[in-house]
């Protein structure tokens, strides 16, 4: 299942946090995530501390594992299920055929 995640950085923890994700190791950066939670995409506003993130899982628990282990530094106000264009035209022709 594929999360559309954004997070916002706390305004008074924003130099900590830009600065431990900006000097993270090869390793903290490989196992950042838990096993059963992939990142497809992440994309940075830099400069107002917050982005989104698209992650695959099938694991909602290891994914909120996950935000937990930033959430010193920042919260995640969306997170919700998306899918790719392939699964929603699917659907809705579905939704579609359902209606006729």
């Amino acid at each position: 299942m594929l999360f559309l995640v954004t997070y916002q950085v706390d305004r008074d923890k924003q130099i900590e946090c830009q600065t431990f994700f900006a000097n993270m190791t090869d390793e903290q950066i490989e196992n950042e995530y838990p096993t059963s939670v992939k990142q497809i995409g992440r994309w940075h506003d830099v400069p107002n501390g917050n982005g989104v993130i698209i992650v695959e899982t099938n694991n909602q628990e290891n994914l909120t594992s996950w935000m937990m282990s930033w959430s010193s530094m920042c919260t995640f106000p969306i997170v919700k299920p998306v899918v790719d264009d392939q699964t929603g035209r699917k659907l809705v022709k579905e939704l579609i055929a359902s209606q006729s």
